[in-house]
């Protein structure tokens, strides 16, 4: 039980750090980034610079969310690919 927390919480860390990456590009306003699973994108995740929003795309579900918290992106991320690795 103890590993399974730590290898959430480590897939946690790395959205997060990939989220904050967008935050500070500085090669463009609007960044653009992928999540997969096993090699299936789950999710695209674009981030505006100037307005600070995230819009997320979820392909199984085909449906879009915007955030204005980094916080909730990555949780919604998390989400996402975990509910694919559950179907494979």
């Amino acid at each position: 039980m103890r590993l399974e927390k730590t290898y959430r919480a480590s897939d946690l860390k790395q959205i997060l750090a990939r989220l904050r990456a967008m935050i500070d590009a500085t090669d463009g306003q609007h960044q653009t980034r992928r999540f997969d699973a096993f090699g299936i994108e789950a999710i695209q995740v674009d981030y505006d610079q100037l307005t600070q929003i995230w819009t997320v795309h979820e392909h199984r579900e085909v449906r879009q969310f915007q955030f204005d918290d980094i916080d909730l992106v990555a949780i919604e991320i998390f989400d996402v690919l975990h509910d694919l690795k559950l179907i494979f």
